[in-house]
């Protein structure tokens, strides 16, 4: 088992390094076809694996009441980020609280929380842009790497992850003076994900494609997002999700090969229909990212007792 999980890690390794080059020759380009073409299989095989393991919550039909909560915040049109919030605090509810009535008032204090902490610029940025977009790809990524990396006490998992942190860090350092002049088709394509660079260098009048700061941050989100495709592709003999009815799996070929198309063939509603797959599988996978960081945590305790 060691020597597929060192395999599967030193895979990793290479294709981290992969992305790098990539996103420092095409970094527009690489977000745009990753997204497109990774992203839509990636959601549809993932949500998929999730609801055949619970999504990691504690009783069956927990779940639903994720999907009530969006229901009702979509039908009161609240804020963006006051969805974001309230889902991913309800997951951890979710994960750690077992009595419905504490539960119940768990959820009413996160409400409470919700109307005063979402009056914050900062938190209203951090859930409604970070949170199903940078924080989602590359640090509930890191999250998953740590956590298996704690778990299977191996070199090769260790040496991932550090280099995982340290791919960033060379983005932002080396070739800073290169840089492609980015393709007309991207240019015109890439605006939604042209907010990120907007507010993160808090300035809407820069030319993002010819800003050095915003090419170097395009990088970074152009490694986050293909790594983190790639990284759930590559655990498949791990995690093996792709052991589904032969029907689930056409099902999923053909709302990926139809979202993929859609894309290409009109942008502005391929874009609206992949960031809605994409938004549902950022919420379902909250409860995975919660008991991502207790395993690092109890990972970590066992480690300083057995120190001590």
């Amino acid at each position: 088992m060691n020597s597929k999980i060192d395999a599967i890690n030193y895979y990793n390794i290479l294709a981290m390094l992969m992305a790098s080059g990539l996103a420092v020759i095409v970094p527009f380009e690489l977000v745009l076809l990753s997204y497109a073409i990774l992203g839509p299989a990636h959601y549809l095989t993932e949500i998929t694996w999730l609801r055949g393991r619970q999504f990691f919550i504690l009783k069956k039909y927990d779940y639903l009441i994720i999907i009530a909560v969006i229901v009702v915040s979509l039908l009161f049109k609240l804020p963006y980020p006051n969805l974001i919030f309230y889902t991913f605090g309800l997951s951890f509810i979710l994960v750690v609280v077992k009595g419905n009535v504490s539960r119940v008032l768990a959820f009413v204090m996160l409400i409470v929380a919700g109307y005063f902490l979402l009056t914050n610029n900062l938190l209203r940025t951090i859930f409604g842009l970070y949170m199903p977009t940078l924080i989602h790809v590359y640090v509930f990524t890191g999250a998953f790497m740590l956590f298996g990396a704690l778990k299977d006490k191996i070199v090769s998992g260790y040496a991932a992850f550090i280099v995982f942190l340290i791919c960033p860090v060379l983005l932002c350092v080396l070739f800073t003076s290169y840089h492609n002049t980015t393709a007309a088709w991207a240019v015109s394509n890439y605006g939604d994900f042209g907010r990120i660079n907007t507010t993160t260098l808090r300035s809407q009048s820069i030319n993002i494609y010819t800003n050095q700061a915003s090419i170097i941050l395009t990088r970074l989100i152009a490694f986050a997002y293909t790594y983190h495709y790639i990284n759930w592709f590559s655990k498949t003999r791990i995690i093996k999700w792709h052991r589904i009815s032969t029907t689930k799996a056409i099902i999923i070929g053909i709302i990926w090969i139809a979202s993929v198309t859609l894309y290409f063939y009109n942008y502005r509603i391929g874009i609206k229909w992949l960031f809605l797959l994409g938004l549902v599988h950022v919420i379902l996978e909250f409860p995975l990212n919660h008991r991502s960081f207790i395993g690092i945590g109890r990972q970590l305790k066992s480690r300083l007792i057995g120190v001590e």
